[in-house]
């Protein structure tokens, strides 16, 4: 009997502390809905060489040092580069010789000026011949001179036509061949140009595949990883560095009904439970959670479906806050 008693208290007793555990919020389920709980976690950049690959010629960090932005990380070989680009600018100084002499070409005009005083010349006896014919056709109407003294004067006169006709078409021809190399010699001078540039290109790819052989920080960080070794050859896009930056951040996940208390770019306060200190976050994005991080309630017990959101909380870092430290964000705390 007395066994039956004390069975029967301990099970009124352990309804009653449940009973009380629900009324005040103190369940399990409650409890998970209000206090979110995190692990800070730092970002980490697997680096490679971009485009490039080659044996490693120095490497400027080591495992665990901090880093700040652009500091230079590991070098390669840059020696089959250094003889391509020099062989590109001696082509160049080249192109430019050519170019200098092409547009020193000054077409000779010694010919044209030439022509053209026999062209005068042609035009003075042709003048001359003229004056000749019309004195002579007037002594010839006056009975002053015979027939054959106006014949001959004719026939020097259509000689003078001719002549002249012939001494400006071989000028004309002369013009014509100037003007054709001209022509050609700019050309010759724009061909040069444009070859000019395509290596001008080309040098300018080689500069930037040398850049890149020189692997420097994106961020500020910490280096957790150096694969290759002094002397070691690297392929192009294969890791050589992990970086682990500066910036922390821990998600939470939240349902639909306290989503509306989180907004981007607005504060956010954790506890840090190994330093038993608040932290102060922003909210860098909120997005739908997956659906495993859903709670999925039976409909025939009155609960239905309830949606999570995943918010994700960034956190300046100090050097007393480390990765994988714990953090615990009370919901009830948090105001809209």
């Amino acid at each position: 009997m007395k066994r039956l008693i004390s069975f029967i208290l301990l099970i009124v007793f352990l309804g009653a502390g449940g009973i009380f555990m629900t009324m005040e919020g103190k369940d399990a389920v409650t409890m998970a809905s209000i206090k979110k709980s995190s692990l800070l976690t730092a970002d980490n950049s697997n680096l490679s060489f971009q485009g490039v690959g080659g044996k490693v010629t120095a490497i400027m960090v080591t495992e665990e040092q901090q880093i700040k932005l652009g500091e230079v990380l590991i070098t390669l070989d840059p020696t089959d580069l250094d003889l391509q680009i020099t062989k590109v600018k001696t082509e160049i100084q080249q192109q430019d010789v050519k170019i200098k002499q092409t547009k020193a070409q000054v077409t000779r005009t010694e010919d044209l000026e030439r022509q053209m005083l026999v062209v005068e010349a042609s035009q003075q006896t042709l003048n001359l011949a003229q004056t000749n014919y019309d004195r002579t056709k007037a002594l010839y109407d006056a009975g002053a001179v015979a027939l054959t003294n106006l014949d001959t004067v004719s026939y020097q006169l259509d000689t003078a036509k001719n002549v002249l006709s012939q001494q400006q078409a071989l000028a004309k021809k002369i013009e014509a061949q100037i003007s054709t190399d001209i022509q050609n010699n700019d050309y010759n001078i724009e061909a040069l140009q444009k070859q000019k540039e395509a290596m001008q290109v080309q040098l300018q790819s080689l500069e930037v595949q040398k850049q890149r052989m020189i692997l420097k920080a994106p961020s500020n960080g910490k280096v957790t990883r150096i694969i290759p070794k002094i002397g070691e050859n690297t392929a192009s896009g294969a890791p050589v560095v992990t970086i682990e930056s500066d910036q922390l951040y821990y998600t939470i996940y939240v349902d639909e009904t306290q989503i509306t208390k989180y907004k981007v770019d607005e504060s956010v306060t954790g506890q840090i439970a190994a330093l038993n200190k608040k932290v102060e976050g922003k909210v860098r994005y909120i997005t739908s959670a997956p659906q495993y991080a859903s709670m999925r309630m039976s409909r025939d017990k009155g609960q239905s479906d309830v949606s999570s959101f995943l918010v994700r909380i960034d956190v300046q870092r100090t050097p007393e806050l480390l990765p994988g430290m714990i953090v615990e964000v009370n919901t009830s705390e948090t105001t809209n």
